[in-house]
C-alpha cells in the first residue's frame, strides 16, 4: 500500500467513525472491519459516474442489513455524489439522506432497500438475472450492441449467512450459474451476540462450492492488492463468486475482537487514540482535499473510458432504432415498464364459466404477449397456480431470454429475486398458494418500502381447498396483506373482475396482490372492470326500496349474488356491492363510499377470512368470516362444518337482515 492508499483509507474510516459518534448509533466494529474491502470496491473496482448515478451500466453494489450504512455514505460522498457534510452530519436523522438502514430512491447511488438481514442478498440475485436478462435481449437483435455488462457486488455478513433466505437465493444463483454476481462475505467471527461458537459451524467455502460457486478466501484483509487481485479473480469467474474476507471486528480500537464493539458508538478515548494511530488530525467530518481528489481520480478516469465506449455503442443502438432494443433501455432508464390493457377491447360470453385460476392465465397472456419485458414464475405451483406465459422459454442460463421463472420451493428467495427483477425496470410477477403469503410477507414488505411494480399471485385463497386441511386452508393471510401500507390487494370475483384488477395494476407502478381462486366461476351479471378501479362498486342495484346490502368479494360474490334473488321471493329488496379491492374503496372518498354503501342502510359482509378490517363498513356483529382453522374433508363437508356452505350463509344473512 502507498501512502496515499493508506492516508485516503485512514480518513475514509474516520469520517464514518465521526458519524456514528455524532448520531450516538452504528456499527463501529463492522465499518473498522470492513473498511479496507469497501475502499478498494470503490477506488479500484466499481464503475460509477457520481454525477449520473442512475447511469444504466454502472456497478450495483447491495449492503444489507443496517452494519455499513455509515461507511457506504462516507464512501459515497469522498466519491463525489451528491451527498454533502451536512448529509453526513444528520446520519441517522429524521428525514435525512443519510439514514441508519438504506433506502432506495432517497440517497443517491443507493440501489436497494434491503431491510432485514439476507433480502439484500436475494435482491442482488435478482439484479443479476436481470442483467443477464437484457445484456441477451439487446445483444440477440444485435450482438455488436455490448450496452449491458455491469457487475452486481453484494456485500453480506454472517447474520446474513445464517438467514434461509440468503441459502435459498444462492441456491437459485448456482442453479442459474449467474457470473456477473459478487458476494463480499465479511467473516469476523462474530455477531452482535457474541461469537458464532455453538451457533454456526458450517464450513461456508465448502457449502458455496457445492451450491455452485466461486469461492476465494482471504485471512489478511489489510492489503489492498491482496483485495484487489480476489477482486479481479471473482469478476474472470464463468460462475457466481463468493469471497471470504477473514477480518477482525473493530480493528485497532481497544475493544478488538468483542461484540461490545458490534453495534455500539465507539468512547471519546478510543476515537482519540484513532485518530492518534492514524495519524489524523483535522476536526470531526473534515477529509483533506488531497485525499478527496486522490479519492475520486481513480473512479473518474476508471469509469470514464468505459463510459465513452458504451456512450459510442448507446449512440448506435437510438440510431438502429430496434424497438426491442429501445424498449429495453427505456425500461432501465425509467424503472418501469407500462403496458397498454384496454379491458374494454374485450368481451366475454355470458355463459363463460371455468376455475377463476384459468381465467386469470388466458388475461395475463392477453397482454403478456405485448412486450418481452412481462416476466415471472411460481414457487414450484406453476401449474397448480396457472401462471405461466404460453410459448415462452424456462429462465436459465442456455436460455437467458425466457420470461417463465421457476423458483423452485423458495418463496422468501422468490420475493426478493422480484424485488431485484424490479429494480431494473422489468414488469414482473410470482406466484404461490395463499397460505405461503406468510414466507413471503418480509419482501412484499419492501415491495411496498420501495414502490416497486411486483405482483404478486395467490390462489387457493379459502376453506374450499377440503382435503389439504387446515394447513394449506387460508384464513388469516388476506387480512395481513391488506394491513401493509402502499400495497394493493385484489380479490376478484369473476374474469370480468381480473381483467379490470390487471388494467389498474399495469397501469400504476404500485406494488400489488391478486387473490385468485381455483373455483370453478361463471360471468357474473353486473360485474364490472372499469369500476375495479374504484375498489368497490354495485354489481347488483335493488329495484325499489332498498332493505339492505350484502358486501362480497372474490369466491363469494357468488352466492351474495344468488341470496339476493332468493330474498326478493320474501320480499327483501337487496342491493349486492362487489368489493374486489378493500383499500382502493377506503381511499376513493366519503362521497363515493356513500353513493355505494349509504350510512342509514344495513351492510352484511360475507369473506371467507379473517372479519376484522371489514368493520371499516359496517358492524362488527354484521361481518360473516372465518375466525378458526378450517378441516381436513371434502369441500362440501368442510365449508358445512365451518358454516360456510350456502344454505348456512343464506340463513346468517336472513338473521342480521331481520
Amino acid at each position: 500500500m502507498n501512502q496515499e492508499d493508506i492516508r485516503t483509507l485512514n480518513e475514509l474510516k474516520m469520517l464514518s467513525i465521526d458519524m456514528i459518534t455524532h448520531a450516538n448509533g452504528g456499527s463501529p466494529g463492522i465499518v473498522l472491519s470492513v473498511a479496507p474491502i469497501v475502499y478498494t470496491l470503490f477506488h479500484r473496482h466499481l464503475n460509477i459516474r457520481p454525477n449520473e448515478p442512475d447511469w444504466i451500466n454502472r456497478d450495483r453494489f447491495i449492503a444489507t442489513g443496517g452494519e455499513i450504512t455509515s461507511i457506504l455514505y462516507a464512501a459515497l460522498h469522498m466519491a463525489g455524489f451528491p451527498i454533502t457534510r451536512d448529509d453526513l452530519l444528520r446520519y441517522r436523522g429524521i428525514k435525512s439522506l443519510t439514514p441508519g438502514f438504506l433506502e432506495h430512491k432517497l440517497t443517491p447511488g443507493i440501489d436497494a432497500t434491503t431491510g432485514l438481514n439476507g433480502s439484500g442478498v436475494g435482491i442482488a440475485v435478482g439484479e443479476a438475472l436481470a442483467q443477464r436478462f437484457y445484456k441477451n435481449t439487446i445483444e440477440k437483435e444485435d450482438d455488436r450492441l455490448k450496452l449491458i455488462d455491469y457487475t452486481i457486488y453484494c456485500f453480506c455478513s454472517e447474520s446474513d449467512m445464517m438467514e434461509g433466505i440468503a441459502n435459498e437465493a444462492c441456491s437459485f444463483a448456482g442453479v442459474q450459474k449467474l457470473e456477473n454476481l459478487v458476494l463480499l462475505y465479511n467473516a469476523t467471527n462474530i455477531t452482535e451476540d457474541g461469537t458464532l461458537e455453538n451457533v454456526l459451524q458450517e464450513d461456508i467455502a465448502k457449502k458455496y462450492q457445492a451450491l455452485g460457486f466461486y469461492v476465494d478466501e482471504l485471512k489478511d484483509v489489510t492489503n489492498i492488492r491482496d483485495i484487489d487481485k480476489a477482486l479481479t479473480a471473482a469478476k474472470k469467474s464463468s460462475k457466481p463468486a463468493l469471497i471470504i474476507f477473514r477480518t477482525i471486528l473493530g480493528k485497532e480500537s481497544f475493544n478488538e475482537n468483542k461484540n461490545i464493539i458490534y453495534n455500539r458508538p465507539l468512547t471519546p478515548d478510543d476515537v482519540a487514540n484513532l485518530r492518534k494511530k492514524w495519524n489524523l488530525f483535522l476536526p470531526p467530518f473534515e477529509v483533506s482535499k488531497d485525499s478527496m481528489i486522490f479519492f475520486q481520480k481513480n473512479i473518474t478516469e476508471r469509469t470514464n473510458k468505459k463510459y465513452q465506449k458504451w456512450e459510442e455503442i448507446y449512440q448506435k443502438a437510438e440510431s438502429n432504432g430496434n424497438p426491442i432494443v429501445l424498449n429495453a433501455i427505456k425500461a432501465l432508464k425509467q424503472k418501469a415498464v407500462m403496458i397498454d390493457f384496454d379491458s374494454d377491447h374485450y368481451k366475454i360470453n355470458d355463459n363463460y364459466r371455468e376455475p377463476l385460476i384459468e381465467s386469470n392465465l388466458k388475461v395475463m397472456n392477453l397482454f403478456g404477449n405485448k412486450t418481452n419485458l412481462f416476466l415471472g414464475g411460481s414457487a414450484d405451483y406453476m401449474l397448480s397456480c396457472q401462471t405461466y406465459l404460453n410459448g415462452e422459454e424456462i429462465q436459465s442460463r442456455k436460455s437467458p431470454c425466457g420470461r417463465n421463472i421457476r423458483f423452485g420451493k423458495r418463496e422468501h428467495a422468490m420475493g426478493s429475486i422480484l424485488n431485484g427483477l424490479a429494480l431494473t425496470g422489468l414488469r414482473v410477477y410470482g406466484s404461490t398458494k395463499l397460505v405461503y403469503a406468510d414466507y413471503l410477507k418480509s419482501q412484499i414488505r419492501l415491495s411496498a418500502l420501495m414502490n416497486l411494480p411486483v405482483t404478486y399471485i395467490f390462489t387457493h385463497d379459502t376453506i374450499s381447498v377440503g382435503e389439504e386441511g387446515p394447513a394449506m386452508e387460508a384464513i388469516e393471510q388476506l387480512s395481513m396483506l391488506r394491513t401493509i401500507p402502499n400495497l394493493i390487494c385484489y380479490r376478484p370475483g369473476d374474469i370480468i373482475e381480473i381483467m379490470g384488477a390487471w388494467e389498474n395494476i399495469l397501469k400504476n407502478n404500485h406494488p400489488s396482490v391478486l387473490i385468485i381462486t381455483q373455483n370453478n366461476t361463471p360471468k357474473l351479471p353486473g360485474s364490472n372492470a372499469k369500476l375495479v378501479a374504484h375498489g368497490a362498486y354495485i354489481m347488483k342495484q335493488e329495484k325499489n326500496k332498498l332493505d339492505g346490502i350484502i358486501v362480497s368479494s372474490g369466491s363469494e360474490l357468488v352466492y351474495a349474488l344468488q341470496m339476493s334473488y332468493d330474498f326478493e321471493q320474501l320480499g327483501l329488496d337487496i342491493r349486492v356491492v362487489s368489493v374486489p379491492s378493500l383499500e382502493l374503496f377506503l381511499s376513493a372518498g366519503k362521497e363515493y363510499e356513500e353513493k355505494v354503501l349509504p350510512t342509514h342502510v344495513k351492510k352484511i359482509v360475507i369473506e371467507a377470512g379473517n372479519p376484522l378490517l371489514w368493520n371499516r363498513l359496517t358492524e362488527y356483529d354484521n361481518i360473516i368470516g372465518l375466525e378458526e382453522f378450517g378441516y381436513s374433508g371434502h369441500t362440501h363437508e368442510v365449508l358445512k362444518e365451518m358454516g360456510f356452505d350456502y344454505e348456512s350463509l343464506k340463513e346468517k344473512v336472513l338473521e342480521r337482515l331481520k
